[in-house]
């Protein structure tokens, strides 16, 4: 009722009013009062004049006063204040654009930010950044991995590797604080801590340190002839002199110089390969440190022509016995003994394998020429792979040769698959001793070295009847029967003497080994001892020790 006097009615009008018709695109009015209703939590707008009357809801037409705890507060908010601390660096308040006034101050709530530090790094920085670090970290890698002998810093001397990382560090801490503006000292001394680095190291790593002679240390593109050559440049021949400069020797003489500097009992030595392919000079150089146990920094130094000078150094061979090792890479065409060098002409087509189809194809007559070849091969891959399959097929034609090739092969230290060596051995060995001597001797240096001894090298050494290989063999039974039993069963009667001095220490399994053997090899003097057993064994024990009687009684006749 519109018309009436009831002052209910009047607000529950106003009310109603405020709620239907208030729009959020209204301009806010500061002297209306924000109230919640208690019962239905719906907000209004009402205004100053209703405070402390009761009023009625128009959404749940719930009464209740307008006091204190239903007025709305929102939070103060002063001026310049904001949110966010981040904000603060910004200027509060603009600063004046347009001409001062005169005779008034403007007021600033804070100072003007510097804009470099609001703003990102750029890319050059970065980029800056990024160089300085990387290329000291490259010449620390240069210092540590070209430092050796036949590396790329070979011949420079410590103060041309400290002036090197010492330009490149100093270059590196002034593109990292440029790199960072807003944190300078830092940069700087993060700087000269990652400079530490590339400076300590040319004194751990210095190989290679001492300069090489023919070559100026002050101006490396000059070559001069070092002090000795040219002390023996009138008594040497003109044609050595040519030689030395063709085949470039500086290196070995370094090398040389070096040896006899610390004393070493030890030669370096040359071989100038003539006609070497470059996919070849690693398996050469291999080959060369294995079969004369040179030192591995022995290095290659390519020279005109596709030749290349091999520095063999840390051994103890004279020329001959080098060139005779070298003889199976070519044909030795001169040995130079005024300046260390030995000529070889290198054959490349030896280095090629034959076809898998002739190499396995054991009915082909050329099956058992070509795998012969294989086994004179410098890789240790080639003749692995000829050794498997001659292990695998019947002795016909040079036994005496392929026989002679295996047991060198049963010597050589840089030969990992023995074991495969000794299994063709005892296929192709025609008489007894020399395969089983040879393989005992590589059974002691093993077992002396506690490393793993092959079952087959074993085996070959019990086929050729070698007695003295029994304390190793009851050794390595004693510590695994289960692995070696059947070879020591294979040993026949001479093994029963040490089968039973070890029987009393003997239990468990070990002792049901033990019985197993004797039953396979025993003798008259194994009755007793296995007698004696009985009365303590288990069950299953004393079936093995009957089993055992019964063969031995068996073998005697009884």
């Amino acid at each position: 009722m519109l018309g009436t006097s009831d002052p209910w009615s009047c607000n529950r009008l106003s009310l109603r009013q405020n709620f239907f018709h208030h729009m959020p695109s209204t301009p806010p009015d500061d002297t209306l009062l924000l109230i919640r209703c208690p019962s239905c939590g719906q907000r209004f707008k009402v205004g100053e004049d209703l405070r402390d009357r009761t009023v009625e809801c128009g959404g749940c037409e719930h009464r209740f006063k307008i006091s204190d705890p239903v007025i709305v507060r929102g939070p103060k908010f002063y001026p310049g204040e904001r949110a966010s601390a981040s904000m603060n660096r910004f200027q509060r308040v603009p600063l004046p654009g347009g001409a001062a006034l005169i005779g008034v101050q403007p007021i600033r709530y804070s100072n003007m930010p510097d804009a470099s530090l609001l703003e990102p790094a750029s890319p050059q920085r970065i980029i800056a950044g990024a160089v300085g670090v990387a290329g000291m970290l490259f010449v620390g890698l240069l210092l540590i991995l070209g430092a050796g002998r036949g590396g790329v810093l070979d011949g420079m001397i410590l103060t041309n590797r400290l002036l090197m990382a010492g330009f490149t560090c100093l270059l590196g801490v002034i593109l990292l604080v440029y790199a960072n503006p807003k944190a300078r000292f830092k940069a700087f001394l993060f700087g000269l801590l990652l400079s530490a680095g590339p400076l300590s190291l040319p004194f751990f790593f210095k190989a290679g340190s001492v300069p090489i002679p023919g070559h100026s240390a002050s101006t490396p593109g000059k070559v001069t002839p070092p002090p000795e050559v040219e002390s023996k440049t009138p008594v040497e021949s003109s044609a050595i002199s040519e030689l030395r400069n063709r085949i470039g020797t500086g290196p070995l003489e370094a090398e040389i110089a070096r040896l006899a500097t610390e004393g070493s009992t030890k030669r370096a030595l040359g071989l100038w390969f003539r006609g070497l392919s470059d996919s070849n000079r690693f398996l050469v150089r291999d080959y060369i440190i294995r079969v004369a146990n040179a030192d591995p920094d022995s290095h290659f130094y390519p020279r005109n022509g596709g030749d290349y000078l091999l520095v063999v150094t840390g051994i103890r061979l004279s020329l001959e016995d080098l060139a005779e090792l070298a003889g199976v890479l070519g044909q030795t065409e001169k040995i130079y003994p005024e300046i260390s060098v030995i000529e070889v002409r290198v054959r490349n087509e030896a280095f090629v394998e034959g076809s898998i189809e002739k190499l396995s194809k054991k009915e082909d007559p050329a099956f058992y020429d070509l795998n012969k070849r294989e086994l004179e091969s410098i890789d240790l891959e080639r003749v692995k792979r000829a050794v498997q399959r001659i292990a695998e097929a019947e002795p016909k034609i040079y036994r005496s040769d392929i026989t002679r090739k295996l047991i060198a092969l049963l010597g050589d230290e840089g030969v990992n698959f023995k074991g495969n060596v000794c299994k063709a051995l005892s296929v192709w060995s025609e008489q007894s001793g020399p395969a089983g001597t040879a393989a005992l001797n590589e059974v002691t240096k093993l077992a002396k070295a506690d490393k793993p001894i092959p079952p087959e090298m074993m085996a070959l050494i019990v086929k050729e009847k070698n007695l003295a290989v029994i304390p190793i063999l009851d050794e390595l039974w004693f510590k695994n029967p289960g692995a070696w039993e059947p070879i020591y069963g294979d040993l026949g009667s001479p093994a029963e003497a040490t089968v039973i001095r070890r029987f009393p220490q003997t239990k468990g399994t070990i002792r049901y080994s033990s019985v197993r053997i004797l039953g396979r090899v025993g003798g008259a003097d194994s009755l007793p001892v296995l007698a004696a057993a009985m009365p303590s064994a288990d069950s299953e024990l004393k079936v093995l020790l009957e089993q055992a009687q019964k063969s031995i009684s068996a073998r005697l006749g009884h």
